[in-house]
């Protein structure tokens, strides 16, 4: 009895071991073939490639679009196809996704070093490990890999699978996929790139950190040159074009005259407003957006951010063309390259006494005059007790002086007396209140509300331009890639002041940067209508100012809401030296 005992559960060991073996394999089966391109994240992009164009139609960032995976008119460039396989798998089209010539050498070669030295992968097997596995070098890893790709073969046919591989294939400087690293390298399409630059490309594919133009540009065109002599070698090119492309001088990105912004966030918020405008409704494959950016403004701007001690502090800046609502300057970060966060339109907080231009215009509105007297004394509504800055107080005082001063306790008085409802009321007006909705405080007329720096820039953009409030735009118009017109700015405005009221504010103002607590944006002989802000311990440092037909805002303050030991002065400051930078005005000292 004993004996038919061991016999079963001798047996019931090897079907346990098989069952096993059979359920993952099933499961490593059911889940690639129920993967579905379109919801991958590392696949989604958008359906259009695009050109930038600044304000001045200088070229600011240009990107393909990448393959779409069941569009079979959607080709790849047959140079760009041939580079690869040549370089990465020569019997890609005859193989069934594995390789056995190359996986037995490769097998060889790891059981002589006792580890997983090569690979010896297809394009199918790389396409494995760039949607479902990872580089880690095990023999379980490699085992899922053959699985995959034997699978991937039967789902999809050769040129879908080409198309995962040059759109996720990291080739280095941030670039995932052929369409970003032709940008990244040399700020092209992929369909302007030569044969020299395509070769340039694939040679960063066994390993884009070594073989990095960026790094080491003569290894990058040794590499090159052997990607090009593989082609010739395969009868993909001709010996005339190698040579020629042998020849070719590489001329990088960072080496042309007109380089691009290197800023994705603000790329990415021209896009996110194109996508808008365009609605999807059209199936557009490519796009030439004329943006509203001035590009040398943006490079002056970005290196003033870099001026601002310590450096862990951060900075955001906008410019609006006040009688258009044009955003002519977007700053969302002193390293926009590497930052993810846009300071200009998602980060809200306090206004601090930027916020009080609300509160004295609805008094002006009602009738009140810059010479009419109001106490500026210590005062408490309720257990509410607010104090000036400094504690300095003024007795009785005129409106202009008060908000000369930056008083709290006027702008306070005002918003009680003439009601919080009708102060959340004209400030919905202006814009503000719907990133973060306005509650009945009575801090709210000190600038105790939070809002972007966007929002309270167009609302002193509006008061620039008369009264009148546009809708701020960072897009011209945006054409397709035979001129045709999609769509186009018509600049529509809405009366928010009337002019006398308009007036008064721009002379409150005034007086605030030429005598007031916003001197420090002062500029000898020009017309400056601004206003500094700060949070409680300096943790937000505003300024707005007018000049011309331009509003230009200033944030500085750290993500995570610490005190800081700067003052809303250093904010006015660094405004007056962008100003006097891009419209050239020498400061008289």
């Amino acid at each position: 009895m004993q004996k038919i005992k061991s016999k079963y559960f001798f047996l019931i060991i090897p079907i346990l071991i098989f069952s096993g073996i059979s359920f993952y394999i099933i499961n490593l089966i059911i889940t690639t073939l129920k993967f579905d391109p379109s919801k991958n994240e590392t696949l989604s992009s958008r359906t259009y490639s695009y050109v930038i164009l600044s304000s001045k139609n200088k070229v600011i960032s240009k990107l393909s679009r990448k393959f779409e995976i069941d569009n079979s008119e959607h080709k790849v460039p047959i140079l760009f196809k041939y580079s690869f396989i040549s370089s990465e798998d020569k019997r890609f089209y005859k193989h069934n996704g594995i390789n056995l010539i190359s996986i037995s050498r490769a097998f060889l070669n790891n059981i002589k070093s006792g580890y997983v030295k090569e690979g010896g992968s297809t394009i199918t097997q790389q396409v494995s490990r760039l949607l479902f596995l990872n580089n880690d070098l095990s023999f379980q890893r490699k085992i899922k890999e053959l699985f995959i790709s034997l699978i991937l073969e039967f789902r999809y046919d050769k040129n879908q699978i080409l198309k995962f591989y040059l759109n996720n294939i990291y080739l280095g400087s941030g670039a995932y996929g052929v369409n970003e690293a032709s940008q990244v390298y040399f700020g092209k399409l992929i369909q302007e790139l030569t044969l020299s630059e395509i070769a340039l490309i694939t040679g960063l594919a066994p390993a884009p950190s070594i073989y990095s133009p960026y790094q080491n540009i003569e290894l990058a065109i040794e590499n090159r040159n052997k990607v090009l002599e593989s082609m010739y070698l395969d009868g993909y090119i001709s010996l005339e074009n190698k040579n020629k492309a042998i020849k070719e001088k590489i001329n990088l990105n960072y080496q042309t005259p007109d380089n691009f912004l290197n800023d994705k966030l603000l790329i990415n918020f021209i896009l996110e407003e194109t996508d808008k405008r365009i609605e999807n409704k059209n199936d557009y494959k490519f796009l030439r957006i004329k943006s509203s950016i001035n590009k040398d403004w943006q490079e002056t701007a970005q290196k003033i951010s870099r001026y601002i001690e310590p450096k862990e502090i951060e900075f955001a800046l906008i410019s609006i063309e006040s009688n258009t609502g044009l955003i002519r300057t977007m700053v969302t970060s002193r390293n926009p390259s590497i930052n993810e966060y846009n300071r200009v339109t998602s980060s809200v907080r306090p206004l601090g006494s930027t916020f009080k231009i609300i509160p004295y215009t609805a008094a002006l509105i009602e009738g009140t005059k810059l010479r009419d007297k109001f106490d500026d004394l210590p005062t408490c509504w309720q257990n509410y007790c607010p104090k000036n800055f400094s504690e300095k107080y003024r007795g009785s005082i005129s409106l202009i002086e008060s908000f000369k001063s930056s008083s709290n306790i006027v702008p306070i008085s005002i918003t009680k007396k003439i009601g919080l409802k009708n102060i959340i009321n004209l400030a919905n007006s202006f814009g503000l209140g719907y990133s973060q909705k306005l509650e009945e405080f009575p801090s709210l007329g000190i600038g105790s509300h939070g809002d972007s720096l966007l929002n309270i820039t167009n609302a002193y953009s509006t008061i620039n331009n008369n009264g009148k409030m546009h809708s701020p735009s960072i897009l011209e118009k945006i054409e397709s890639f035979n001129n045709q017109s999609i769509w186009e700015n018509k600049f529509i405005s809405k009366k928010i002041l009337d002019l006398k009221v308009n007036k008064k504010i721009k002379k409150l103002l005034e007086k605030s940067v030429q005598e007031g607590t916003s001197k420090a944006a002062f500029i000898t002989g020009e017309k400056i209508y601004g206003k500094t802000g700060t949070s409680d311990a300096n943790k937000d440092l505003w300024f707005i100012g007018s000049i011309d037909n331009l509003t230009t805002g200033i944030w500085i303050g750290y993500d995570d809401n610490k005190e800081s030991q700067l003052s809303s002065g250093n904010a006015a400051y660094l405004w007056k030296k962008f100003i006097t930078e891009i419209y050239k005005i020498s400061i008289k000292k």
